[in-house]
């Protein structure tokens, strides 16, 4: 009987002690978000007889990336519209993407997903094709990430 009560008693204290300790930890986290916009070019997935990845257009992105990490966590969340346009710049289609990945190093877990959804349509914006060859927009003003911000999440609630 007084075992009972000693052994209640210690794992009392251990689950106040791990409580207090998850408590303090999660309060220290640091949050990131970066909003870009930018045209990179695509590549063939095979190498030719050279052994090089040769160029098949290029894609525009309009994207927003969110980074948290903590002490006991790391959260990285990924909205991107990406227009993919072949070398003559004629549009081939629309893919958006929705990213996240969850680590816990506590509990030294991981988890994610990845949705996406395939338009006909060309959809990012502030960047016009014909002009997008390796462009990325730097120093953008706070209306212009708002704007591409408010845009991304708007088509993320079609996925």
């Amino acid at each position: 009987m007084i075992f009972n009560k000693k052994l209640i008693i210690v794992v009392k204290i251990c689950v106040f002690i791990f409580t207090f300790l998850l408590i303090s930890a999660c309060g220290q986290t640091e949050k990131y978000e970066t909003i870009e916009v930018f045209a990179i070019e695509t590549l063939d997935n095979n190498q030719n007889d050279k052994g090089f990845f040769e160029q098949t257009g290029y894609k525009i992105v309009n994207a927003i990336t969110t980074i948290e990490e903590g002490k006991t966590h790391m959260k990285s969340d990924i909205k991107s519209i990406e227009d993919f346009y072949d070398m003559e710049g004629k549009f081939i289609h629309t893919e958006l993407i929705h990213s996240y990945a969850n680590k816990s190093k506590l509990l030294l877990t991981e988890e994610g997903n990845t949705s996406k959804e395939t338009l006909q349509e060309p959809s990012t914006i502030l960047i016009a094709p014909g002009s997008a060859k390796n462009l990325k927009l730097n120093n953008m003003t706070q209306e212009e990430q708002d704007q591409v911000k408010k845009h991304v999440l708007a088509f993320m609630e079609k996925l």
